[in-house]
């Protein structure tokens, strides 16, 4: 229709335009109306204008009651009505909920009209619902008589207080009206507990008695309130909110509190609870026939929920339709939440009203899990609303309140011309409509206005304005023609409509096409221009009023774009008056200037707006100075058109008007409300002494700028009045207020010096201005004019004619430094490295100010200010960042270079410090100059102390600090003298590596005197002194130890005096609170007990007296359970000999260190296991040192006394146990078993009694549980091998002993993984050696029970994987023992099921274990005696079969490889084995026929064997030979020749195998079997002829102990080293020794609890012991060592290697062909 024809778009345009012109209110911002329409559910909300959420929720609970609303919309107004108009604005809010198309209405109209306590509703102000909500229709009941009668049937009850006496007839009763009931909460759990507590019946009596004002006399009664009259709304408050009397605050109470949706109040009445059988004389009653018909069912019409705390939160509501009977019959709920509404499920009331607690998930970053975590809830029910039950004929009634359906269903039909249509829908008032016809019609325009707004606020009719402006014009036949048509149009739509739509996808695009519209047409800029200079609606709605930055700034720039294109054909009119002929007349009048150019009279209206239109407190002013400033920056017109209109002084005027009030009343002011009525402003509500207005940046930018521009070479050619207006007034206020209020320094000083040049003084009256402003002025209120000062300063070179201000500042600084201390010297701190001036003047200065702000001061800010100056007098700026970033006392600043002149003007600051300490002593009086004066002055001092020059710096003022220091400082007993903390940090640091300041002291007597005299005190309950502890105490300890190592002299004269002591007991037990103090003073005891060779007898009396003294005193003074830490320290350094051990057992230290090793039990199974691991460890290696020194002196009394008094031992030993698993690391199990072993030998009578049932009940656990065991880091794993040692943070779960090794948990078989075989031997071995050990003590004391019988053969099956000899040789001595308990122990060993189950597993799995010559003797004692329950004679036999076959084939897969050593040694150790165990099975069984090819085979093995036994000793010889001729020529042995693999292998092993046989001679192997057998028995690879019975069994019982216990046994007898001596084997014994039993009839039985460990039995060799348990034997020959170490075989003998093997093989063999030909001879005999 349009696109071609100019007449037709001509009509179009004239229909669009007359829409987006000013015919109606300015539209929202950020408006679109589709976010606003009217709920699906079809109600209304309420705005929250900002706490209005209470308002909300009560007008809606009001609006949704049938009855109330009907009342509101037919009370007739009277001349004399009060709240007339209240209820006007409550009519149009609930015809605007029940009429409106909109999502919400604001009530801002109402809040304007309504009053509360005699005071407008304050929107920004919470109140409380129920106040507001009785406030409210109190109001409404004193409107008419007949909004009183509805009030009072709908919410009007009434509650008799009744008082029956007992002991007269006489009742006294009261009524009271209510509109809401009020509910405990608190310790309540639903509704009916509050109702009873409402109407409980309370018994008057005793003192407590009713006086009854019938009869004058004190009678008893009955008190009980009832509910007389119940409303037909019955609402309920909730009493949440609670006044704690112990925190004086109010609180909300969370917790659970129900409600029924049907509540029966019937036994809350009175008629219930008051029958008229309990009614006596003067009981009132009521005649009221409606009572009969009354119901006291209710149900739940409404809830009121509050969210938040007792201070604040947020009111919504939950509302049941009860209009509609269809939704009441169907429970229909909504949600009320300000203009939120939709439909909510009234299933969910428990959860949303209830309160009480709620669980959710959270994950536990300790435990890895999801945990349950609970917390109160902060949203329930506030007020309850109930309705009455109607009859059925009354509940589904419906109510009509005749509203024109047409309004109701007015639907838009996407067209933008449907204005016109709408018209002819005009809806008439009916004649019976409740609402009235003005708020009808009010009603009807708003939603026909609504609706309008929904069609223009379209994408789609923005894209049809988008073609109406854009392409439509292009297709037209001319299209300049209309081109100002088009740029009016667009012009209008996008600024009175797209701008204020929130959604603008296209701004960009508009302003591009408005940039160009104007770019194309001259007039179009005019018309704009004209339009804002005769209208400025769009500049005050733009550019002021609008709260979208980037509107405005688009808006700016459009104006500036504009000016900009009409500046070639304007500028030249800029500056001529407005008059009609057209003539230059520069003298015209102000106003007539500019009157020629759109341009100039746009710009005055500007101007006039900032006179009239607007507040200089307004928010949105950037862009409005901002377009003034740019348009200024044009060029000289504009300035000089500006400065012509007088817009200086226009500024001025208008920054200097009213401000607004001191303390405007605050509110928070809706979104809506600047749009909604005009002379509202968006104003900042601010006290005007925080008055900052960013916005007003850009006018003190503009000001200095058009100064600048009037000048003409020296002078101003500003008018009078801009000067007056800058610089007139009595301190220059302009410049001051803005100043001031921090408004652009930057600019402000680029005015100053716009104004001062050749001007010296007005710039001395500026300054002088700055500096009195600064003096009358709050520090923070004087920032800006430091700022301003500072750029006053930093200005050098420029234009000619500047002032000198850097000498005026400097010259006035005194001047205010008595006012703003602070901050001039902060100030100043900052100039100095900045201005070479400002350093010179202060530094020369020093004299006068250091002393009398660094120390004289009585204010701390200013002391450290000035702490700050001197350092920013030092120019380096690493030493200033330094010291700058410390927050606490400085420490000197270590390896800082600084160049020489830094150095130089370093040491003149140090110099002048020096010397304040003769006149420190002025300030450290406490009473008149408080503990802190010094702080800074010593501080900086310290910080000072770079290098060694500086310290030696200080030696002449040495004197001077001590008299500072003793006894002004020292003596007082004042708790936190901070002034003492900083001398003795300096004087520390200036003693630290600088022996000539130590030699003042030690070489000064009165100073070595008294310098151990200082108050300290230990409070370690008050945080301020602890901290002030931590800071003094190390540096003050620290100077005495320096001294100390220095000069043993005064190390003497310290450790005697009574405060080191002192300081012993009081601060070392607190380790954490003071850890540098602590440490020192643990150096000082180190120091105090150092034995020098050239000491005296004396002084070794005097160390010996102090280590007595100091622990007998920590012995009385420390708590084990908490300072395990100083004992640790404490007995690591002092205990030293027997003696001093020996002391700690007489004062009951083992009872203390107990009690520490408990805390730290309970400690390392919680959180805290990887801090305390160290100290258990260090804890129970002092515990083994003091037991090893008390075990030589068992025999004295007073020992004895002292171990009995422990009677903690028993449950130190299980818990010691309960460390003994996989999660404890080596060091700590290992320290664990030492103290076990040394325990057992101190009362073995005790510990066997408790430790072996649990040690053997555990073992037996585990055995028989089928619940798997936890394994810790620290149990050996093949996988893990390498992060074994890394996991020492995982805590162990529970105290437990687990060191089984179950066959489950063994990854491979010994000998296959070296490494493997290492680490689970290094785990299990002092294990298996404590359990070995607590059987040789048993034995020794004759205990040797069936329990401790059972426990060993525990452990001795669950080490078979480890091959260890331990108990199988225990077992062999008992066996060739003949006493009655050996013989008792044997029978018990041979019936023990595990026993058997241990012989049939190293016959089955672990034959290589018989390669060990212990094992085979111990096989050949017992096979025989518990054959029977190892094997039936048909597995026997199988097994023999079994085991030839096996030899067989092994013989022959190895005949190819047999010159191979590896080959060899492996098949040699498994061919032993197996010949071993078939050797022992025939010595119990023998076969009726072996198989033909053994004896062939056996013979053929020997055969090869010998030989290659031959090769190996001729090789040998040939070696010796050869080293013996090169030995006796003396000369350098040449390299040896290269052989091949097997033959270098072959010479090793025969050379290994000489220096073994030597070794052999010197190890006897174990006897044999004392007991008489066939003669086929035989011992193979063993001694030919076995001793005889008679000398095995002279020996006496043996005990191995560890080596730990060497140290203690002096006292050995002669003869029983002798035996050892005559036996080879106990030589090389590192960890066994002899310890003699000697049985004292005589002893008492409390002696007898600790009877000599000195045992009769020469304890056995371990040299034995390794050859079997797998311990490394200590070689005497290097070569043999690193033979034996060939795959650690720390479980296998010296018979495992090659050149053992073969030796032992051959002798097996022979043996073996022996026992089979007699026994196949024996076979043949039977045969024939």
């Amino acid at each position: 229709m349009v696109k071609g024809s100019v007449e037709n778009y001509r009509l179009i345009h004239n229909w669009v335009m007359a829409q987006h012109m000013q015919s109606h209110a300015p539209y929202k911002w950020d408006y679109w109306p589709h976010e606003d329409v009217r709920a699906e559910c079809r109600f209304v909300g309420l705005t929250n204008l900002g706490a209005t959420c209470y308002l909300a929720s009560t007008i809606q609970q009001l609006y949704m009651i049938p009855e109330a609303r009907q009342a509101v919309f037919t009370a007739k107004y009277s001349e004399d009505m009060k709240h007339k108009t209240t209820l006007l604005e409550l009519q149009k809010m609930f015809t605007y909920l029940m009429e409106s198309e909109c999502k919400a209405y604001n009530p801002r109209p109402f809040c304007k009209t309504y009053t509360m306590d005699k005071q407008p509703l304050n929107t920004g102000e919470q109140k409380d619902m129920t106040e507001f909500f009785t406030d409210l229709i109190t109001k409404i009941e004193e409107m008419s008589p007949e909004l009183k009668n509805t009030v009072k049937s709908l919410f009007g009850g009434v509650i008799t207080n009744n008082v029956v006496s007992l002991d007269c007839e006489h009742v006294s009763q009261t009524a009271e009206e209510f509109y809401t009931v009020r509910c405990q909460v608190a310790d309540m759990k639903n509704i009916y507990e509050s109702l009873d507590e409402v109407t409980i019946k309370d018994t008057l009596e005793g003192d407590n008695m009713y006086t009854c004002s019938h009869c004058g006399k004190k009678v008893r009664a009955e008190k009980r309130a009832c509910f007389k009259k119940l409303p037909r709304i019955l609402s309920f408050n909730t009493m949440r909110y609670t006044f704690n009397m112990v925190t004086m605050m109010k609180e909300k109470v969370n917790t659970h509190f129900s409600f029924p949706l049907r509540l029966d109040m019937t036994p809350y009445t009175e008629d219930f609870l008051m029958g008229k059988s309990d009614r006596k004389e003067g009981f009132k009653e009521v005649s009221d026939h409606s009572k009969d018909t009354e119901s006291y069912e209710y149900d739940l019409i409404g809830v009121t929920v509050h969210t938040g705390t007792a201070d604040g939160g947020h009111y919504y509501s939950f509302i049941r339709d009860i209009v509609n009977p269809h939704a009441y019959k169907n429970n229909k709920w909504y949600l009320f939440n300000d203009a939120e509404v939709k439909p909510f499920d009234s299933a969910q009331l428990a959860s949303e009203c209830f309160g009480g607690e709620m669980t959710t998930k959270t994950y536990d970053s300790v435990t890895d899990k999801f945990m349950d975590f609970s917390f109160e809830k902060t949203h329930s029910a506030y007020m309850l609303f109930y309705k009455r039950m109607e009859p059925e004929e009354e509940s589904g009634k419906e109510y009509k309140f005749d509203v024109s359906s047409e309004l109701l269903e007015l639907e838009s039909h996407n067209s933008f011309c449907i204005w016109s249509l709408v018209i002819s829908f005009i809806i008439e008032p009916l004649e019976n409509s409740i609402v009235h016809s003005e708020e009808n019609e009010w009603i009807w325009h708003d939603n026909m206005q609504f609706l309008q707004d929904k069609n223009i606020f379209e994408h789609t009719y923005f894209g049809f304005m988008w073609q109406l402006c854009s392409c439509i014009p292009s297709t037209l036949p001319d299209p300049k023609a209309v081109s100002l048509m088009t740029a009016k149009l667009s012009t209008s739509f996008v600024l009175e409509t797209f701008i204020h739509s929130k959604e603008k996808p296209t701004m960009l695009q508009w302003i591009e096409l408005l940039t160009k519209q104007f770019n194309n047409s001259q007039a179009a800029c005019e018309w704009f221009l004209d339009r804002m200079a005769d209208d400025d609606w769009w500049p005050m709605q733009i550019l002021i009023k609008c709260p979208n930055q980037i509107v405005r700034q688009m808006f700016q720039r459009l104006c500036i774009h504009v000016i900009q294109r009409l500046r070639p054909v304007h500028a030249h009119l800029y500056l001529q008056p407005g008059m009609e002929d057209g003539s230059d007349d520069m003298d015209a009048s102000v106003e007539d200037i500019g009157g020629r150019s759109c341009v100039t009279r746009f710009v005055r209206t500007l101007l006039l707006i900032m006179e009239h239109g607007v507040k200089p407190h307004s928010k949105h002013l950037t862009e409005y100075f901002a377009f003034l400033y740019e348009f200024a920056k044009m060029g000289e017109e504009e300035s000089q058109f500006l400065l012509s209109l007088q817009a200086i002084s226009t500024m001025v005027h208008f920054y200097m008007g009213t401000k607004g009030p001191e303390n405007p009343q605050v509110e928070v002011l809706s979104e809506e409300e600047g749009e909604e009525e005009e002379e509202e402003e968006d104003i900042l509500s601010l006290a005007e002494e925080k008055y900052r207005p960013a916005a007003l940046e850009k006018m003190i930018a503009l000001v200095a700028l058009l100064v600048e521009q009037s000048r003409s070479e020296r002078h101003l050619t500003l008018s009078q009045t801009d000067m007056a207006a800058l610089t007139g007034g009595k301190g220059f206020p302009f410049l001051f207020q803005h100043i001031r209020d921090g408004i652009n320094i930057r600019q402000t000083c680029n005015l100053i010096f716009s104004l001062c040049r050749y001007n010296n003084r007005l710039a001395e009256h500026i300054v002088s201005m700055l500096f009195t402003s600064i003096a009358k002025l709050t520090p923070e209120a004087a920032n800006p004019f430091f700022k301003l000062l500072t750029m006053l300063m930093e200005f050098a070179g420029g234009p000619p004619g500047m002032p000198p201000f850097a000498s005026y500042i400097l010259q006035r600084i005194w001047e205010v430094i008595e006012y703003n201390p602070s901050q001039c010297l902060d100030w100043l701190a900052v100039q100095t490295p900045r201005n070479k001036l400002a350093h010179s003047w202060v530094l020369q200065n020093m004299e006068n100010w250091v002393e009398r702000f660094l120390l004289a001061h009585n204010y701390p800010r200013v002391r450290t200010s000035a702490a700050y100056l001197l350092v920013s007098l030092i120019p380096s700026n690493s030493f200033r960042q330094m010291f700058r970033s410390t927050r606490s006392l400085h420490i000197p600043t270590r390896d800082l270079p600084l160049s020489p002149d830094t150095t130089v003007v370093l040491h003149q600051v140090y110099n002048v410090l020096l010397g304040l300490l003769s006149r420190a002593k002025l300030y450290v009086d406490a009473a008149v100059h408080g503990t802190t004066k010094l702080v800074p002055y010593f501080s900086f001092m310290t910080y000072c102390l770079i290098s060694k020059t500086e310290k030696l710096m200080f030696s002449t003022y040495f004197m001077d600090l001590w008299n500072l220091f003793q006894p002004k400082l020292s003596e007082p007993a004042i708790a936190t003298n901070h002034n003492k903390q900083a001398l003795l940090s300096f004087w520390y640091n200036v003693c630290a590596d600088c022996p000539e300041n130590i030699r003042l002291i030690v070489q000064n007597p009165v100073v070595t005197k008294n310098i151990a005299f200082n108050y300290i005190l230990a409070d370690h309950d008050d945080q301020d002194v602890v901290l002030f502890n931590r800071g003094m105490l190390p540096a003050y300890y620290g100077i005495l130890r320096l001294c100390c190592e220095q000069s043993p002299a005064f190390t003497r004269q310290l450790a005697s005096h009574q405060n080191i002591q002192w300081a012993f007991k009081n601060l070392t037990p607190h380790a954490s609170q003071y850890p540098g103090a602590v440490e020192e003073l643990f150096n000082l005891m180190q120091l105090f007990i150092a034995q020098r060779p050239d000491m005296r007898e004396e002084e070794l009396e005097d160390i010996k007296q102090f280590k007595k003294t100091t622990i007998s005193c920590y012995l009385r003074c420390l708590d084990g359970r908490s300072c395990w830490t100083t004992l640790i320290s404490a007995f690591r350094i002092l205990l030293e000999s027997d003696e001093d051990r020996l002391l700690v057992v007489f004062n009951r230290g083992l009872i203390l260190m107990t009690e520490s090793f408990n805390t730290l039990h309970m400690m390392y199974h919680e959180a805290t296991a990887c801090h305390v691991t160290g100290d258990l460890v260090e804890l129970l290696s002092i515990f083994l040192s003091v037991l090893k020194s008390t075990r030589p002196y068992l025999q004295r009394k007073d020992v004895k006394q002292a171990l009995i008094q422990w009677q903690e031992r028993i449950e130190f030993a299980h818990k010691l146990l309960t460390l003994l698993n996989s999660y404890s690391p080596p060091e700590l199990r290992n320290a664990c078993i030492d103290v076990l072993k040394e325990l057992v030998l101190l009362s073995p009578h005790d510990f066997l009694h408790t430790l072996v049932p649990f040690l053997q009940h555990n073992h037996c656990t585990y055995h028989h549980s089928n619940i798997p065991m936890s394994l810790g880091p620290y149990f050996p794993c093949r996988e893990n091998i390498k992060l074994i040692g890394g996991k020492s943070n995982i805590r162990p779960p529970r105290p437990e002993l687990n060191m089984c090794l179950l066959p489950t948990m063994v990854e491979t078989s010994k000998g296959k993984d070296d490494v493997y075989d290492r680490m689970l031997l290094d785990y299990f071995f002092s294990y298996h050696q404590f359990i070995h050990l607590l059987c040789r003590v048993a034995i020794n004391c004759e205990k040797f029970t069936e329990t401790l019988v059972k426990l060993s053969v525990l452990v001795a099956y669950e080490g078979l994987p480890l091959h260890l000899a331990l108990f199988p040789k225990l077992w062999t001595e008992l066996c060739q023992t003949q006493s009655a308990m050996s013989k008792n122990c044997i029978k018990l060993l041979c019936e023990d099921p595990v026993f058997a189950e241990y012989i049939k597993c190293i016959l089955m799995d672990e034959r290589t274990f018989l390669n060990n010559n212990i094992v085979y003797t111990f096989m050949t004692h017992f096979l025989l005696k518990v054959q029977g329950q190892v094997f039936s004679e048909a597995n026997c036999a199988n097994l023999i079969s079994t085991l030839i076959t096996n030899l067989i084939n092994q013989y022959q897969n190895l005949q190819s490889d047999f010159t191979n050593r590896v080959e060899i040694s492996k098949a040699s150790a498994a061919l032993n084995g197996d010949l071993r165990a078939l050797a022992l099975l025939l010595s119990v069984h023998t076969p009726k026929q072996l198989n033909p090819a053994l004896i062939p085979t056996l013979q053929e093995l020997l055969s090869k064997c010998r030989t290659c036994l031959q090769q190996r000793n001729s090789l040998q010889e040939q070696e010796a030979k050869e080293r013996k001729t090169k030995d006796d020529e003396g000369a350098t042995p040449v390299k040896r020749r290269r052989v091949s693999s097997d033959e270098e292998h072959t010479v090793e092993s025969c050379i290994s195998d000489m220096k073994t046989e030597t070794r052999e001679v010197l190890t006897p192997t174990s006897t044999s079997d004392n007991e008489t057998r066939d003669s086929s028995i035989i011992d193979p690879g063993t001694e030919q002829d076995p001793p005889s019975p008679e000398n095995s069994s002279v020996k006496e019982y043996r005990m191995e102990v560890p080596s730990s216990f060497s140290e203690d046994t002096s006292n050995i007898r002669s003869q029983h080293a002798e035996e050892q001596s005559d036996n080879g084997r106990f030589e090389d014994c590192k960890e066994l020794k002899d310890l003699h039993c000697s049985k004292d009839s005589n002893l008492t039985e409390e002696e007898s609890e600790f009877p000599s460990t000195s045992l009769s039995a020469v304890l056995s060799d371990l040299a034995d012991l390794r050859s079997c348990d797998g311990q490394a034997l200590p070689s005497q020959d290097p070569e043999v060592a690193l033979s034996l170490s060939c795959g650690h075989s720390r479980g296998l003998s010296s018979h495992m290697q090659q050149h053992d093997i073969l030796d032992t093989l051959c002798r097996t063999i022979e043996s073996t062909i022996h026992v089979v030909t007699r026994i196949s001879g024996k076979g043949n005999q039977a045969a024939s």
